[in-house]
């Protein structure tokens, strides 16, 4: 059949910009994106296609296990809790991330400045509700099938000289996140692990010492742990670390190479009801050791890395530490005028509100072979609640008075351990698998202890 000249130019046109796109895309050559009248700027697209198939031996966790509590094979009252006795098998693309960073030359006073907005899939819009839990409110489809995008961070980057600025939503300087994170494929966080985002205005300074180390100190105003308390949190940090002896750090799709450091941190938490005003506090230590460092600082082959992180504080549960309640309910507006999250304090066996203590810490141990393609990780966390018996009688018997939910128990320890492989046949493409176990130990003579075991597989496309 003869085609008429427009159709014949329209082919043209498509068969030249085919050519063109498979020409850029064997070169690998960068593409220049125009995003605003802006002169200079330059766009970074990055983050990853995941897929991860996850099975559980109770049905207790989504794909973040964070520092949620196991489901005891009892009730309070001794029947049979389903949840506890069966498992459940999760298959999700929700870990998926996208990212944009915006890139300014340095100015000739030599300020450089990025903007950085980065997205994921992980995101809920159904009232707190899980899939399986409550019936109408969050179906499979919705939760799966159609997630709801959710910010990860959000926030201006300025450097200059020995200074910087991040202004807007990034990792919390408290643990100095993410540089001390485990070597785990797992949706990240997993118990006893310091982990949080939020909206702050930061300011550090770096010094150099010694020709290759530097000494790092770091404070901020962070957004508040409740908007009434009228209060933003506090922290402030320091850092020492060598810019020579590096070791691999490799979790889920990212890679990096951190150097030989401690890091201190600590944070204030002001809180404000009816009840009281206590105000929370904490204070956290973290290490990397690399045990055989990198050859050259950015080769992975052959680095065996250990890790620690230390904490003890008060009003942190759910706030640095996603999902940590030690099932201690939130505090109601009912009776504090102003409702709390959950994890952070509770309604004493007085009435008045107190801080939930706790005390964690977790260790870690990455090896990455020979060649760089296989890496290994194996490690333990523990998480102790220090005053769980101040909420013992309100949680069993004030709040069924008032006609609130209450917990069938409280945890006194959450103990969590796991075993991880990664293999990277490609720069680009990552696999990856875990075994992690969850143990809670409960304050009840009948469900004393409960046990999670999970298996995990992850396929990672990286860009």
């Amino acid at each position: 059949m003869k085609r008429s000249p427009a159709q014949r130019m329209r082919a043209a046109i498509l068969t030249i910009g085919f050519l063109a796109f498979a020409s850029a895309v064997h070169a690998a050559e960068p593409i220049t994106v125009t995003v605003s009248k802006i002169k200079g700027l330059n766009l970074r697209i990055y983050g990853f296609v995941a897929t991860d198939f996850i099975t559980d031996t109770t049905q207790g966790f989504t794909e973040e296990p964070d520092n949620n509590l196991v489901p005891t094979r009892r009730t309070s009252g001794g029947a049979t809790n389903y949840a506890g006795q069966h498992g459940r098998s999760q298959m999700s693309v929700r870990d998926s991330r996208l990212g944009f960073e915006l890139n300014l030359p340095k100015t000739d006073s030599g300020l450089q400045s990025q903007g950085i907005i980065e997205l994921d899939l992980l995101g809920n819009n159904a009232p707190n509700t899980v899939p399986g839990s409550t019936s109408g409110t969050q179906s499979e489809r919705d939760f799966f099938n159609n997630p709801a995008p959710r910010v990860r961070h959000a926030y201006m980057n300025l450097t200059f000289n020995e200074w910087n600025a991040k202004i807007g939503q990034t990792w919390s300087l408290f643990g100095w996140q993410p540089y001390y994170f485990p070597g785990e494929n797992a949706v990240l966080s997993t118990p006893g692990m310091i982990f949080r985002r939020f909206a702050q205005a930061r300011v550090t300074h770096t010094l150099d010492f010694m020709d290759s180390w530097t000494l790092e100190s770091a404070a901020d105003l962070a957004k508040p742990a409740e908007m009434n308390s009228r209060s933003p949190e506090y922290h402030a940090g320091l850092r020492v670390a060598s810019t020579k002896i590096k070791g691999a750090s490799i979790y889920c799709a990212g890679t990096s190479m951190v150097g030989l450091s401690a890091a201190l941190s600590a944070a204030v938490i002001p809180l404000q009801t009816n009840l009281g005003n206590p105000t929370g506090g904490a204070v956290a230590f973290d290490v990397l050791v690399p045990i055989i460092p990198s050859s050259d600082g950015k080769d992975r082959s052959n680095n065996l890395v250990w890790a620690g992180e230390l904490m003890s504080g008060s009003g942190v549960g759910g706030l640095e530490y996603a999902g940590l309640t030690s099932g201690v309910p939130a505090v109601p507006a009912s009776l504090a005028g102003t409702a709390l999250d959950s994890g952070m304090a509770g309604i004493n066996n007085g009435g008045s509100v107190s801080l939930i203590r706790y005390r964690a810490f977790r260790t870690h141990l990455q090896y990455s072979l020979p060649g760089g393609k296989w890496s290994a990780s194996t490690g333990y966390a523990q998480v102790e609640t220090r005053n769980l018996a101040d909420f013992g009688f309100y949680a069993t018997q004030s709040l069924g008075k008032l006609g609130l939910s209450s917990p069938a128990f409280l945890a006194s320890k959450i103990q969590y351990g796991y075993a991880s492989l990664f293999y990277d046949p490609y720069s680009w493409l990552r696999f990856g698998g875990e075994f992690s176990q969850t143990r809670d130990t409960y304050v009840d003579a009948a469900n004393r202890f409960a046990a999670n075991n999970r298996v995990q597989l992850s396929a990672f496309f990286i860009f």
